[in-house]
């Protein structure tokens, strides 16, 4: 019935499928991921408050999928480096508001905020809020410092 040549065709045509799933490209798929370089925008919106010795500080949030938090700045005077806003929170905070204790009633503060995403993209700075501690300045207005996403 079955010769030995019959045999071997038939178990060559059963294995087939087998052996050619094993055969192909050596390379491995994976999805193509891109970079993301896309900063957010910058914070807007602003509503600041004093209260006491704080400067309560709110802006708009952003509606980015990917936002990470914002970055708070605060205008330093340096003789070094003039007209310098230093980062004054240690990590990017998720809330859209953020509270500056300890301030000097009747001094004005400068502040300004950055959105920052999840691959570490920072936007520019927001417009300047001046705050005085005890009254509140409006608007953005920073009188004779430089804008600083020109610099």
């Amino acid at each position: 019935m079955f010769n030995k040549r019959s045999t071997l065709m038939v178990l060559a045509l059963l294995l087939a499928p087998f052996v050619l799933v094993g055969c192909g490209s050596d390379k491995t798929t994976s999805p193509v991921t891109q970079e993301d370089t896309v900063a957010p925008i910058a914070p807007t919106a602003w509503q600041p408050k004093s209260e006491g010795s704080t400067a309560l500080l709110r802006w708009g949030r952003n509606t980015e999928t990917d936002l990470a938090g914002y970055n708070v700045y605060q205008y330093e005077p340096n003789p070094q480096n003039q007209n310098s806003y230093i980062v004054i929170n240690s990590q990017p905070t998720s809330k859209n508001s953020y509270a500056v204790a300890s301030l000097t009633p009747g001094m004005t503060y400068y502040f300004r905020a950055t959105a920052v995403d999840m691959s570490g993209n920072e936007s520019g700075y927001s417009q300047v809020m001046a705050v005085t501690i005890g009254t509140v300045t409006q608007g953005g207005e920073d009188p004779g410092y430089p804008d600083m996403n020109q610099l």
